[in-house]
């Protein structure tokens, strides 16, 4: 009696950590994750959880042939295994970790998938996403409070503002999460007024992260057209109010309705940024807005793609040259290990590819940095792992809604580093593991 006690305490408190880590990666993000604790940062503590969770589950895949359900997890880990054994790799080389943390993190699904289940901790999560709306168009807007700033630059290795690709992590996430509780005010409130509140950050900040969002409040009205139809008195008042909602929040993070970045709390945080990535193109990027011109930016130079927008012209050079180097050098079937930065980033006749401090080794495409890392194989099984999730769903729900979830998140991490970090793929799998762990 007194053991079962002990027990139901421990995992009370182990679940509380959870939700109370959940909450504050969400908000805080990367300054969060890069918290110093005994001369480690807490980023790379998941990142040591998560290979440990991956290991327990592979082996207990073994165990248990029979269980299906930890079956992609575990070839993805001993692709992994071996990888690291043939390319001769060392296994206490931390930075071996640190370049396929995009494997690790996949095992923080499995506890997602649990965490529902146990003392009714997925519903407080739930209430307390409402809170995260006003919090994160704060911080989004670049409003951040000093004594939190102070805190991260003291105790974190970076303070950083929040990062588009995190802002609309946290909008897809209370915006799926209240458009799948068939609770119609909560459905139009986050359809109408949370997605047009944000559309302007994202403007401002990514085109990639602004995309992404359209094509999720694209999905989602599409999902819920039935709805809105039957509704069309109430589809029509809240259409003006999105509208009325995307031009004030136009006005407070442009300061007007031409779409000219004149915010300088916002400049400011888009210069940290770029010259971290690339200190060459910071006044392309600040002056730009004509996105309809970007996406047909694209031409042939000498039978390489280029764009005139400077800032996809970076990253095209990169991935073409990633793609020739694979294929002269054999690597296109396995890849090329996690034993160094890959050569495309280190190459010395490319000093831009390095970012303005000097320290830029992300290639900026989540699917590239996995062929590049592990091949064709490794590519194969992630696209494998993401589409089992889609099944999962529409084994329980007889759909395929979950794809709205995923697909926005995927093509913002096309054009991101948001897969290779830490907070980023915790809230993609954790989320993907809560969301699969109901029906309906």
């Amino acid at each position: 009696m007194k053991n079962k006690l002990l027990k139901h305490t421990f995992e009370k408190y182990i679940h509380l950590s959870v939700l109370i880590f959940v909450v504050l990666n969400l908000i805080f993000t990367r300054s969060f994750v890069g918290l110093e604790i005994f001369g480690f940062r807490l980023g790379e503590y998941v990142v040591l959880i998560g290979f440990l969770h991956l290991t327990f589950l592979s082996i207990k895949f073994l165990k248990y042939k029979k269980s299906s359900k930890y079956i992609l997890f575990s070839y993805i880990y001993f692709y992994f295994l071996l990888q690291v054994l043939f390319t001769g790799a060392e296994f206490l080389n931390t930075y071996v970790y640190k370049a396929a943390s995009f494997i690790g993190m996949i095992s923080f699904y499995f506890i997602g998938l649990k965490f529902p289940q146990k003392y009714l901790y997925s519903n407080r999560l739930y209430k307390s996403l409402f809170l995260l709306i006003p919090t994160i168009y704060m911080f989004g807007s670049s409003k951040y409070p000093k004594f939190i700033s102070d805190f991260f630059n003291q105790y974190s290795d970076k303070f950083e503002y929040i990062k588009a690709s995190d802002v609309l992590m946290a909008v897809v996430i209370v915006v799926f999460i209240y458009n799948n509780s068939g609770k119609d005010n909560l459905i139009y409130i986050a359809t109408f007024v949370f997605i047009p509140l944000f559309l302007p950050i994202l403007l401002y900040l990514s085109r990639g992260s602004f995309v992404a969002l359209l094509v999720f409040l694209i999905m989602e009205i599409s999902a819920l057209r039935k709805q809105l139809i039957i509704n069309k008195v109430k589809t029509l008042i809240f259409t003006f109010v999105a509208v009325i909602i995307f031009i004030i929040s136009t006005l407070n993070i442009y300061g007007n309705l031409s779409f000219e970045k004149n915010n300088p709390l916002m400049n400011e945080e888009l210069k940290i940024t770029q010259n971290q990535l690339l200190q060459e193109n910071l006044e392309d990027l600040l002056n730009r807005r004509n996105y309809i011109g970007v996406i047909f930016s694209l031409y042939f130079d000498d039978g390489v793609l280029k764009s005139t927008d400077g800032t996809l012209n970076w990253r095209l050079d990169i991935w073409q040259d990633l793609l020739k180097d694979q294929n002269q050098k054999n690597k296109l079937i396995f890849g090329y290990g996690y034993n160094e930065i890959l050569p495309v980033m280190a190459d010395p006749s490319e000093p831009g590819r390095w970012g303005g401090d000097g320290l830029n080794e992300n290639i900026h495409n989540y699917f590239l940095n996995i062929f590049a890392r592990g091949g064709v194989a490794l590519f194969l099984l992630f696209i494998f792992l993401h589409a089992s999730f889609l099944t999962k769903w529409r084994e329980r729900n007889k759909n395929l809604r979950l794809l709205n979830f995923i697909a926005p998140l995927l093509i913002a991490s096309f054009f991101d580093v948001s897969m290779e970090g830490v907070q980023f793929p915790f809230n993609y799998y954790f989320f993907i593991g809560t969301f699969l762990a109901k029906k309906n």
